[in-house]
């Protein structure tokens, strides 16, 4: 027979439950703000690892566009480049959009096109395309300073037809 006196409605361990009232909620708010911050990071890593996706198929779509025998001039990959970049970023401003990338198209000894005459590369001959673009430029979750500053780069070399 239990000898200890409960309270009407009470549970057996009732209490010693009832000096630990609030303390789930003072360990949530111990926890959150290191919770939320972890959150936040796995989603800027996340958006880091898409944007360099991007960055990937944008530099392919220029070589794939400087292979090509009807594609004249530099002129053209870039603005592809940058097309495609727009159309994946839909919320960066087009100025700032052109101020954070970089298109470096390159012949087979990775030189300058001289004039940016794609015609002066030989058939046959390896053509590089190079797309930087500024991580800063193109988040949108700017909270967590881990990723600052860094450059998403890739370069990406066909055979021009």
């Amino acid at each position: 027979m239990n000898m200890l006196k409960r309270r009407k409605g009470e549970s057996p361990g009732g209490a010693r439950r009832r000096g630990r009232r609030g303390a789930a909620t003072v360990e949530l708010a111990a926890l959150a703000p290191i919770l939320i911050f972890l959150l936040l990071g796995a989603i800027d890593v996340g958006l880091f690892v898409n944007a360099g996706q991007i960055v990937s198929n944008a530099s392919r779509e220029g070589a794939r566009l400087a292979a090509r025998n009807a594609t004249l001039n530099v002129s053209e990959v870039e603005s592809s480049v940058l097309a495609y970049l727009a159309n994946s970023f839909p919320g960066v401003p087009p100025a700032t959009l052109d101020a954070a990338v970089q298109v470096n198209v390159a012949d087979a000894y990775g030189g300058a096109v001289p004039g940016g005459d794609l015609t002066t590369i030989s058939s046959g001959s390896p053509v590089s395309v190079e797309v930087v673009v500024q991580f800063d430029s193109v988040r949108w979750l700017s909270a967590i300073g881990v990723l600052d500053n860094k450059t998403l780069g890739m370069t990406t070399v066909m055979r021009r037809e």
